[in-house]
């Protein structure tokens, strides 16, 4: 069976988006080729197995800039505690802090409060390790959470480390 795209890369605003965060995105894909290059070719593996897998309706103009094979984005909202569903626990997802704001990113299980200022980036294992981003003082807060799909590996036959 055939893998569907997302039917929300069809939007204009969509590609548009994925156009405009091309640079930074391939500046977080050089950073883990640096310091986690087994999850980095895990991604690019993903990506260049979705050519025989993937269906694109209408066929997609814009290549995915990511070698995470998801990208959420939060804005202005908190982030109660919880466990990623999708990744793999050897996976470890990307979340990237953006805006003005002064938050902190807790990790439950090991009792750590890290500031969470705009420019962070945090390499965590989140289906294994509970986290959260509770109400903040001012400002506004973006975050793009990036994340594998350990559903999309197992279909394409990819092992993770």
């Amino acid at each position: 069976d055939k893998v569907y795209e997302s039917s929300s890369l069809r939007k204009g605003v969509v590609r548009q988006w994925l156009q405009d965060i091309c640079y930074a995105e391939k500046f977080w894909n050089t950073i883990a080729d640096v310091v986690l290059p087994d999850l980095a070719q895990v991604g690019k593996d993903a990506i260049s197995a979705k050519g025989d897998w993937v269906v694109s309706q209408p066929p997609s103009p814009i290549g995915w800039p990511s070698i995470y094979l998801g990208i959420g984005v939060i804005v202005n909202q908190e982030t109660p505690p919880h466990l990623d569903q999708v990744s793999a626990p050897s996976l470890l997802d990307l979340v990237v802090s953006l805006g003005t704001h002064d938050a902190h990113f807790h990790i439950s299980e090991i009792g750590t409060i890290f500031d969470y200022k705009p420019g962070t980036m945090i390499y965590l294992a989140g289906k294994v390790l509970t986290h959260s981003v509770p109400k903040w003082g001012k400002g506004e807060r973006i975050a793009l959470a990036h994340y594998m799909k350990d559903a999309v590996h197992n279909r394409f036959g990819l092992p993770r480390p």
